[in-house]
């Protein structure tokens, strides 16, 4: 929409869909002569229903932030020091292909890792790129955040499910998300509480009496990392009480009797021993669930975020599949893939030898993340300072701020040291940043066009405003795949990739900028038609796939560290909602209601341990181990004994790596057993000690005692 009142400014109104979190709200922005000058959600968009969070209304802020990267920039003095020289694209990007292209030539393209943090609609650019160069390599956070639960699912059922709030369930079981506040992947909060409006009733599984849970009609405050234990034994009683789906049962699975035997020890006296809930509330919950006529499940990312990450997520796929709801109106639906070339194909996987396929690191440790092609960080770390099991001389980092954002920073830091080459594109020169030997300038979501894929629709991302300096990672790519001789498995420009990515849809970029949205087609048991897409058309029970790779065909609870007399809190973590993981910290629209990072704990905690809303804590891991500053808040949504700190907190400005870390909770979530399937590392479920701070100032040490 344009408007121009002959002599006044030139007033424009473009569609758009916001990337400053996974949300994919609609947007619209408005211009005048040009530059973006108001953001808002889209009333027209049918997934987000013209929703905007503060987030989204940060974009401004994002897009002209004085510390936004404007130019390449080199290093010049020791690593980590800061001194850097501006140079140009040309010699910025000379400079990383010629070193990459020698390390590849000693060390061999296994030695090159390319890595990125969470998707923004580049990710498929990154695996081609790393494809193309003959690196099994890509390191991200995939084992803690979306892959545990997707892997899961199509180890199950061969699909990855949604909750149907637009089929209007009759319970919602949320479980470890805060929906409202988190919203993922084209499903935004605002569709749960309409299904609420609507009669839906909300089961809420989760440590912290959020506002969604305290809204809830049963709130289940569950020990953190316990999740597990809590699915096993909700499978047990539905079964136990004859509340699954026979038919479905009979018809569709396969290893229903080995899953009974194997539930029989999870009783809701020992689920309620490990979760710290009543049995009577674990029954009622179940029932709920169970006996709807129509139910789903949304389970959070937290749940990634423990030793128990995977079997979690495989055992609620078990409980939503035993109860007959998936692929049912307002169930767990399983979408068809939209005919765009994206995740599943643009990678080209084919590029990749199954010799080079094979020397993946961790892929030998964690095969069930290494079928997805990502790398864990503590994997990328331990081959790097051990050079097990060959020496790693490059990382190039899209996106990713990968040491306030990763767990076990400290060892992270010494596994940066030893590179040949650290590349960091990003936006702002984060503690990350800080360390590499290049820093290319990216552009934001307002500065590129992308196609944005999701699974219940496509929609298009326009380039409304270019900052100088600046280009998006999909340009980057390009432009190094060229100079490094791979151009050939790319395209001559970004409008030509994009044409390709949308000719299975019969339509170019440009006339998808003028669609702008296109929904996906919504079918419900489609299973009924050819069976599930797994090798025996059935959902896997049991899942003999896992047992040839030398797992267990069923889902087991692992303990957790157990608290002791020094560490005698558990801690679970999460990010404010005006923070996305370690992002936005600079910007004043998100930052100026929270300038330090919380640690929130109950009135009788902060009572045992002296302590006022306010003050200023150290919580620690281990005694005599790093300590990270935080401030109490005091909230009454938690249980005594444990306690909640502000994930991937970083300090901005003109400080030191070690200064704008000092109150990163992942300086101290290192040295904990990690999933066998994914790698996952344990964000949460940790126990910890908390004491009142010391000194202001940088990272210390604890004393015995």
């Amino acid at each position: 929409m344009t408007t121009n009142g002959g002599a006044g400014p030139h007033v424009s109104r473009v569609k758009s869909v916001c990337r400053m979190c996974h949300g994919g709200c609609g947007a619209v922005i408005e211009l005048v002569d040009g530059s973006p000058t108001r953001i808002h959600g889209d009333p027209e968009n049918p997934t987000s229903e013209g929703y905007f969070c503060v987030k989204g209304k940060a974009s401004l802020d994002l897009l002209h932030s004085p510390d936004r990267l404007r130019t390449p920039l080199v290093r010049t003095g020791r690593r980590g020091t800061g001194e850097f020289e501006p140079v140009g694209w040309d010699r910025a990007l000379g400079r990383i292909a010629d070193e990459l292209t020698a390390n590849m030539a000693r060390y061999g393209p296994e030695s090159v890792v390319l890595g990125q943090g969470t998707d923004r609609n580049y990710q498929e650019w990154v695996f081609r790129l790393a494809n193309a160069l003959g690196t099994p390599n890509v390191v991200g956070p995939a084992h803690v955040c979306f892959y545990p639960r997707v892997m899961a699912s199509i180890l199950t059922y061969g699909g990855f499910t949604f909750c149907d709030y637009e089929g209007d369930p009759e319970v919602v079981l949320l479980w470890g998300s805060n929906k409202p506040n988190t919203h993922s992947d084209g499903v935004i909060g605002i569709k749960l509480l309409r299904a609420v409006e609507r009669g839906s009733k909300v089961v809420a599984i989760d440590p912290r009496k959020t506002q969604t849970a305290a809204r809830a009609d049963l709130h289940l405050p569950l020990r953190p990392g316990t999740d597990c234990a809590l699915a096993l034994g909700m499978i047990k009683i539905v079964i136990d009480e004859g509340w699954y789906d026979r038919q479905f049962v009979a018809d569709h699975t396969s290893g229903f009797d080995e899953l009974a035997e194997h539930v029989r020890r999870f009783d809701p006296e020992r689920v309620g021993e490990i979760t710290g809930l009543a049995p009577d509330l674990v029954l009622e919950a179940t029932r709920l669930y169970a006996t709807a006529s129509r139910a789903c499940v949304e389970a959070g990312t937290g749940l990634s975020q423990n030793r128990n990450s995977f079997d979690t997520h495989r055992s609620i796929a078990l409980l939503s599949a035993i109860c007959g709801n998936l692929d049912a109106p307002g169930g767990d639906l399983m979408w068809d893939p939209m005919p765009v070339d994206g995740r599943r194909s643009f990678p080209r996987s084919d590029l990749l030898s199954a010799e080079q396929e094979k020397k993946r690191i961790g892929g030998d440790v964690h095969k069930v993340l290494s079928m997805t092609g990502w790398v864990a960080p503590g994997d990328l770390q331990r081959a790097i300072l051990t050079e097990s099991p060959y020496r790693v001389s490059s990382l190039v980092l899209f996106g990713s701020n990968i040491l306030a954002s990763h767990e076990d920073t400290g060892s992270l830091r010494e596994a940066i040291a030893k590179l040949d080459l650290l590349v960091v594109c990003d936006m702002f020169l984060t503690p990350t940043a800080r360390l590499a030997d290049v820093i290319l300038p990216v552009s934001s979501w307002l500065e590129r066009d992308q196609i944005v894929e999701f699974n219940s629709y496509i929609a298009a991302r326009q380039k409304v405003y270019s900052l100088d300096g600046c280009r998006s990672d999909e340009e980057i790519i390009l432009d190094l795949a060229e100079r490094l001789g791979l151009g050939h498995h790319f395209f001559p420009s970004l409008e030509a990739a994009l044409d390709a990515k949308l000719a299975g849809m019969g339509i170019t970029w440009e006339q998808f900028k003028k669609t702008g949205y296109i929904p996906n087609e919504k079918r419900y048991h489609k299973y009924r038609e050819s069976g599930f897409r797994t090798r025996s058309g059935r959902v896997n029970l049991v899942n003999n796939a896992l047992i040839s790779m030398g797992y267990k065909g069923l889902p087991e609870f692992k303990a957790l560290p157990e608290p002791t007399r020094d560490l005698p809190y558990i801690m679970t973590s999460a990010h404010a909602r005006q923070f996305y993981n370690s992002e936005f910290h600079q910007l004043p629209t998100t930052a100026r209601t929270q300038s330090a990072p919380h640690l929130t704990m109950s009135p009788r905690a902060a009572e045992r341990e002296e302590l006022s809303d306010g003050d200023m804590v150290e919580v620690f891991a281990r005694p005599g181990g790093r300590v990270v500053r935080m401030k109490v808040r005091i909230s009454t949504g938690l249980d005594t004994n444990v306690v909640m700190a502000d994930a991937c907190w970083w300090y901005p400005g003109e400080l030191s790596v070690d200064e704008s870390l000092t109150s990163s909770v992942n300086l101290i979530t290192g040295g904990n057993p990690t999933d066998e399937h994914m790698g996952s590392a344990m964000l949460r479920g940790i126990p910890v000690g908390i004491r009142r701070a010391r000194a202001a100032g940088r990272t210390t040490r604890v004393d015995h005692g």
